[in-house]
């Protein structure tokens, strides 16, 4: 009987975590696609963001009054530029860039790269070496960002494409930047996503009302709730705490293998949700890419330790 009542609790956790893992996935891939057709045809890019940073720094402030009394004065302070890394200015390049670029080349430049800005900033700033699976994992990623960008500057998708996918890369660096320094630091994450939603959305919200285009008055009121929801509550928050729950349940090179399926999911909806060109070259990238991820991702054992 104890080994069934250990037992059946660990599966339910596995179970619960692939569950929590698929979710973020489809999440982070349907992202691009479902902010593009909304920064295209109803809000501006400044609305968006203030949604997705406003939304979650209100779900989150709560939790960082709680620990306010346990963080040390240095903590407080480098929340500042924690919310640029990983907040207003890597959201912000995203949701900008999709005005310009195919919602397919956000997935795939931006978390389809960021283990490679990882691995640079890892080995510039700390003396990380580079194995040789990650070698080959970024010389992957590496030919199919260039395809991508060969095939933008050649117009085979949209007409300002290379500004988006600049963006997208950008957004890549700002937020391998927040992850290097996380776990340099063993930063909680949680505090780490609190101090980022919280610091952003206050230093944006003076920018929003003074200076930022806004097109919220004009927008309809279900697509301004919708955008609550998937950028606020969705992105902003049960994202990030699924990717959690998943890692402490399944690991995290578990995790990393699934979300190599991130560059392909977003190209699909890119194609069925943003109606974005596709083609035969940007095919051949992502598959690059999806592949240069996996390897990246995958434990060097037979078995993973989670």
């Amino acid at each position: 009987m104890s080994s069934i009542s250990v037992a059946t609790p660990v599966r339910h956790s596995v179970s619960f975590g692939y569950l929590a893992a698929i979710g973020a996935v489809v999440l982070t891939a349907a992202y691009p696609a479902v902010t593009r057709v909304s920064v295209t045809t109803t809000l501006a890019p400044a609305d968006l963001l203030m949604l997705r940073l406003g939304v979650s720094g209100l779900l989150f402030a709560p939790y960082l009054v709680w620990k306010a009394r346990d963080l040390p004065k240095d903590i407080w302070s480098i929340g500042i530029p924690l919310s640029f890394f990983h907040g207003s200015g890597m959201a912000g390049c995203v949701i900008f860039g999709l005005q310009f670029a195919p919602a397919g080349h956000s997935a795939a430049l931006g978390p389809g790269t960021i283990s490679v800005w990882i691995a640079a900033l890892s080995l510039l700033l700390y003396g990380i070496s580079v194995d040789r699976k990650k070698v080959a994992a970024i010389a992957a990623i590496a030919v199919g960002t260039a395809l991508i960008l060969a095939g933008s500057f050649g117009g085979l998708s949209t007409a300002r494409a290379l500004t988006g996918d600049a963006m997208f890369l950008a957004a890549s660096a700002l937020g391998a930047i927040y992850l290097v320094y996380v776990q340099q630091r063993r930063l909680d994450p949680v505090l780490g996503v609190a101090l980022v939603s919280v610091y952003s959305a206050a230093i944006l919200l003076p920018w929003y009302l003074l200076v930022a285009r806004s097109a919220l008055w004009d927008a309809p009121a279900m697509e301004i709730m919708w955008q609550v929801v998937f950028q606020g509550l969705l992105m902003g928050c049960a994202g990030f705490l699924a990717i959690n729950y998943a890692i402490l349940s399944i690991g995290s090179q578990t995790v990393g293998v699934l979300f190599a399926l991130v560059p392909a999911l977003g190209m699909l909806a890119s194609l069925g949700v943003a109606n974005d060109p596709v083609s035969p070259l940007e095919w051949g990238a992502i598959a690059a890419i999806s592949i240069g991820v996996a390897i990246g991702a995958r434990p060097r054992g037979a078995d993973e330790q989670t």
